[in-house]
C-alpha cells in the first residue's frame, strides 16, 4: 500500500515508487525522478524525540559517511507538517553479512567469493566503523542484520536511525540491541534507554563480526561447555567472557565446537587482538579500534597462498597443510566454491611418467649366504715358524729337564726325601702344565681369536635386517597405490550416476537451503539461538536435522519440534523437476575430489619413488662392504689359522717347568752328595772340603722361594790325619740348562716380499717404481691395521703404485698414496 501525498523539508513534494521491502517499523521505497535515493516511511508517525533525531542526522551528512552507510538526507512530511519518514541513498546489489559468513548461503549469494573476498570484506566493515567513529557517532546496535556487502566486497550500514547521535549538547541515544554482538557490560540490562554507548561497546560487536566472516559463521562465544552445570547461552557466555578460543581455556572453560578454523589459521597479530577484545578486562577500555583491524587484515591478506588440491582455498603461507581442506573432508560441507589446477600433478608428468621410472628401478641383487670361514693357509708365516722352532725346542728342553729331575730325586737324594720328592715333582709339573698357559696367550692365537670374533661380527652383520622397509616391500606398496590410481575413473564414474539418482533428493536440499534461519519466523528461536545454531554449521532448512539438533547445547526436545515443523513447512512447497540434471556445483565437488585423490596419489607415488630408489641403493652398498670385508678377512683367518696351529702354548708353561725341575734337581743333589749316614748317628765328612757341582746354568729367572739353595758347611772337628783332597771333575754343560733364544716380534699377517727399502721404491735397481695389482675389491684404509679407519675401495683389478710395506700391509696408491691394503689381497704387477 503505498502512502499519501508526502513532501520534503522544503514542501517540496516527493513521489514514491515500488516498494522494496517492509519491516515491523515500516517500509521502503523507491524515489521518482530521483534514481539513487529511496524512501524510507514510517508504519506510525514517529515521536517528537525520533523526528527531532532524523532532522539532527540529515544535517549531519558527509560524503564519507553516504558512502558507507544509507544515512538520512533529509525528512519527509505529510501534509500537516508532521514527520512522516526520511530520504536516504540507495543502496543497491547488496545482502546481509550473514549471508556471505555462512557458507551454504554464501555459495547461493556470492558464488565466486573464497577467504580473501571475506577478509577484504572484514576490513571494509572496520573502515566503516572508523568512519562512523571519526564523525562522532556510536552505532549501539551492532548486528549481522545492520551491515550488508556488494558482490565487490564493500560494506554498507543500514538502519542508521537508531545510531547513537550528538549534537549541540544533545544526544540521542541508541535504544536496542541484539544481545549476541552486545559487550559484556551490556549483557546484564534490561532496557538501552538512556544509556550512553561508547565507541570501545561498538569495538565488541566489531570484533564479533570479524569473527564470523573469518572462521566461517562460528560465534566467537559458542563453543563446547567443560565447566560444571548446564551450558551457557551465548549472553551468558559473553558476560563471564567465555571466549571459546580464548589461549586461557582453564578460566573460559571452554572449547571450540567440531569442525571450526583453527585459530592458528589466522596470524598471530589477529589472535592477539581478539583476546584483547574480549578480555574480562576490555569492559574498562582498550578493545582494538577500527584502524588497529584494518592493518591486520591488511597483513592478512598479503600473507595467503593457494591450496594445491582447490584454487579457491586460500591459508597462510606458515601453515603446513590446507585447513579448509580438512574441514571439508571431515564435514562433508563445500566451504567455497571449486577452482581446479589441472597441472596439479608431480611435475606435469602424471602416473604414467612416475611408473615408468619406477619400473626402471632394478631389484637389488640377492645378498645370498655368508661365506663360510675359511681353512689353513698351506704355509705358516715366517715369524709363525721361526716362534714355532724356538718354542719346540724350549718344550724338549723343559720336560727333558722334569726327567732329569725325577732321575736326580730317585738316585741321588736320600730315600727319606726321595719318597716325597716324586710324587711332588709329578704333581708340580702337572698343575704347571694344566694352568701354566691361561695367564697369556701367545701372539699368533690372539690374533687367531681377534679374526674369529671379526668374522662373528661379519656374520651377524650379513643376516641383520636392514633398517626400515626393503626394496621389495616400497615396491608392493607403489603397485597399491598405483592400483588406487587406476581405479579413479570408475570411482568417478560411479559417484556421478549416484548423483544422477539422488536428483530428486539433492533439488530437495537446493530448495531448503533458500530458506535460513536467519530470516525465519520460528517461536523461540530468536538471534542468540541463530548464532548459536550457525556456530555448529545449522543455517538453512536442509540444516533441520534430529540428530544435529539434539547435539547442540541447550537444544531440547519441544525447540527440536519447532524447527522440524518448521522444515516440514517448507517442505511442502517442493516441486521435482524431472528436467532439471545434476547441479554443475555438485559436479565440480566430485572432479575435485577426485582431482585431489589423484594429485595425492602421484604424490606418493612420487616420495615412494625416491624412497625405492634409495633403498636400492642402500642394499648394493651394504652388499658391497660386506662382501669386501669378507674378502679381507679370509686370507687373515686363514693365515691366523695356520700360524696358530705351529705355534705351541705360551712358553711361561716350559719356563716354569725348568724352573721348578731344577730347583728340584739342585735340591736332591744338595741333600744327597753327603753320602749314608752312620748307624751311630751323624759323622763329619772325612775330607777337608768338598768341591759341589758345578754351577746349573738356570734358564728363567731365580728359583721361586719355596727351593732355596742350599749352602755346603764346611766342618772343622778336632785335628785329624787329612785324607787325601778329592777333586770333583767339572761336569759338562748341559745343553738344556742354556737360556732359550726370544722369538722376534710378532707380524700379524702372511710373510711378504722384502725391498732393499720398504720405505721407498726408489731405492730398488734403476730406481724403478713397484706396481700390484687388486687380486679382488678390497678396503684401503689409513693405517697399517685392520682396525684402522676404511677411506676407500680398490676395485679388483686395480694396478696401484707401492709406496711402503709394513708388517703384512702395503701402502698404495697412484700418484699419491691412497691407504694401506691387506698384502694377501695384491700380487705383483708384470
Amino acid at each position: 500500500m503505498t502512502p499519501g501525498r508526502l513532501l520534503d523539508a522544503r514542501g517540496n513534494p516527493i513521489t514514491l515508487g515500488k516498494e522494496l521491502g517492509r519491516g515491523g517499523e515500516g517500509a521502503v521505497f523507491d524515489v521518482v525522478g530521483q534514481p539513487d535515493a529511496v524512501a524510507k516511511v514510517y508504519l506510525k508517525p514517529p515521536s517528537s524525540q525520533h523526528a527531532a533525531k532524523l532532522s539532527a542526522m540529515a544535517g549531519m551528512a558527509t560524503p564519507p559517511l553516504l558512502k558507507i552507510a544509507a544515512w538520512p538526507t533529509g525528512t519527509l512530511h505529510d501534509p500537516s507538517g508532521t514527520v512522516a519518514g526520511f530520504t536516504m541513498p540507495k543502496v543497491g546489489g547488496h545482502e546481509p553479512v550473514f549471508k556471505l559468513y555462512g557458507p551454504k548461503l554464501r555459495l547461493q549469494e556470492f558464488p565466486t567469493a573464497d577467504w580473501r573476498f571475506l577478509i577484504h570484506a572484514a576490513a571494509n566493515t572496520a573502515r566503516s566503523f572508523s568512519t562512523v567513529h571519526a564523525a562522532g557517532l556510536v552505532i549501539g546496535d551492532v548486528n549481522h542484520g545492520n551491515l550488508v556487502v556488494g558482490q565487490d566486497a564493500t560494506v554498507r550500514m543500514i538502519d542508521c536511525d537508531s545510531f547513537q547521535v550528538t549534537q549541540g549538547g544533545k544526544t540521542w541515544y541508541c535504544e536496542v540491541g541484539v544481545g549476541t554482538h552486545q559487550p559484556p557490560e551490556m549483557q546484564a540490562r534490561t532496557s538501552y534507554a538512556g544509556v550512553t554507548r561508547t565507541p570501545n561497546q561498538d569495538s565488541f560487536g566489531l570484533a564479533v563480526i570479524i569473527f564470523q566472516l573469518l572462521c566461517i559463521a562460528r560465534h566467537p562465544f559458542a563453543g563446547r561447555y567443560k565447566g560444571a552445570g548446564e551450558p551457557p547461552s551465548i549472553e551468558d557466555a559473553i558476560q563471564a567472557s567465555r571466549y571459546a578460543y580464548s589461549r586461557d581455556r582453564s578460566r573460559t572453560a571452554m572449547e571450540p565446537p567440531p569442525g571450526s578454523l583453527p585459530i592458528d589459521a589466522l596470524t598471530p597479530t589477529i589472535q592477539d587482538l581478539f583476546e584483547k577484545a574480549f578480555a574480562p578486562e576490555a569492559v574498562r577500555g582498550g578493545r582494538p579500534d577500527a584502524d588497529r583491524w584494518v592493518t591486520a587484515l591488511g597483513e592478512l591478506a598479503s600473507d595467503l597462498k593457494s591450496c594445491a588440491a582447490n584454487g579457491a582455498h586460500f591459508y597462510r603461507k606458515g601453515l603446513s597443510a590446507c585447513p579448509w581442506c580438512a574441514i571439508e573432508n571431515a564435514s562433508g560441507i563445500t566451504l567455497f566454491p571449486v577452482v581446479f589446477k589441472p597441472g596439479a600433478t608431480v611435475g606435469a608428468t602424471g602416473m604414467a611418467a612416475l611408473w615408468q621410472q619406477v619400473s626402471n628401478v632394478p631389484d637389488p641383487p640377492s645378498l645370498g649366504h655368508c661365506p663360510p670361514p675359511p681353512g689353513a693357509a698351506p704355509s705358516p708365516s715366517s715369524p709363525a715358524q721361526a716362534l714355532a722352532g724356538v718354542g719346540g725346542s724350549l718344550k724338549t728342553a723343559a720336560w727333558a729337564s722334569v726327567g732329569g729331575s725325577l732321575l736326580a730325586a730317585l738316585t741321588i737324594a736320600p730315600p727319606d726325601l726321595r719318597a716325597l720328592m716324586v710324587p711332588a715333582i709329578g704333581v708340580l709339573a702337572f698343575i704347571i702344565h694344566r694352568n701354566g698357559g691361561t695367564t697369556r696367550q701367545n701372539p699368533f692365537q690372539q690374533k687367531l681369536t681377534a679374526v674369529k670374533r671379526d668374522w662373528e661380527a661379519l656374520q651377524r652383520a650379513w643376516i641383520a635386517p636392514l633398517p626400515g622397509p626393503g626394496a621389495a616391500e616400497i615396491r608392493a606398496g607403489l603397485q597399491r597405490l598405483k592400483a588406487q590410481h587406476d581405479a579413479l575413473p570408475d570411482e568417478r564414474a560411479r559417484r556421478l550416476q549416484k548423483l544422477n539418482e539422488q536428483r530428486r533428493q539433492k533439488q530437495l536440499e537446493d530448495h531448503l537451503d533458500h530458506f535460513s534461519l536467519a530470516n525465519a519466523k520460528v517461536p523461540g528461536i530468536g538471534p542468540t539461538r541463530v548464532a548459536t545454531l550457525a556456530s555448529h554449521g545449522i543455517d538453512t532448512a536442509s540444516d533441520i536435522v534430529s540428530q544435529r539438533l539434539l547435539a547442540v547445547p541447550g537444544f531440547g526436545p519441544a525447540t527440536v519440534s519447532k524447527l522440524l515443523a518448521w522444515r516440514k513447512m517448507h517442505e511442502m512447497t517442493f516441486r521435482f523437476d524431472p528436467s532439471r540434471g545434476v547441479s554443475p556445483s555438485e559436479i565440480a565437488v566430485v572432479e575435485r575430489d577426485i582431482a585431489t585423490q589423484r594429485t595425492k596419489l602421484e604424490r606418493e607415488v612420487a616420495t615412494g619413488l625416491a624412497r625405492l630408489r634409495a633403498a636400492v641403493a642402500s642394499h648394493t652398498t651394504r652388499r658391497q662392504a660386506l662382501e669386501g670385508r669378507a674378502a679381507e678377512l679370509r686370507p687373515q683367518y686363514a693365515q691366523a689359522l695356520a700360524d696358530a696351529a705351529v705355534v705351541p702354548e705360551d712358553r711361561t708353561t716350559h719356563k716354569r717347568l725348568l724352573a721348578m725341575s731344577g730347583a728340584a734337581a739342585a735340591l736332591a743333589l744338595v741333600t744327597g752328595i753327603g753320602g749314608s749316614p752312620s748307624t751311630s748317628g751323624y759323622s763329619p765328612p772325612q775330607v777337608a772340603t768338598v768341591r759341589p757341582a758345578a754351577p746349573v746354568a738356570m734358564p728363567s729367572p731365580s728359583p721361586p722361594p719355596s727351593a732355596p739353595t742350599q749352602q755346603l758347611q764346611v766342618a772343622r772337628p778336632a785335628p785329624v790325619e787329612r785324607a787325601p783332597q778329592v777333586t770333583e771333575p767339572a761336569r759338562p754343560a748341559q745343553p738344556w740348562r742354556t737360556e732359550p733364544v726370544e722369538a722376534p716380534p710378532p707380524v700379524a699377517g702372511p710373510p711378504v716380499p722384502q725391498i732393499s727399502n720398504p720405505a721407498s721404491a726408489a731405492s730398488r735397481p734403476g730406481n724403478a717404481v713397484e706396481h700390484v695389482v687388486m687380486k679382488q675389491a678390497g678396503y684401503v684404509r689409513a693405517g697399517s691395521s685392520g682396525t684402522a679407519a676404511v677411506v676407500r675401495t680398490a676395485p679388483s683389478g686395480a694396478r696401484l703404485r707401492v709406496f711402503s710395506r709394513s708388517s703384512g700391509w702395503v701402502q698404495v696408491g697412484e700418484e699419491e698414496p691412497w691407504g694401506w691394503v691387506y698384502s694377501g689381497l695384491v700380487d705383483a704387477a708384470p
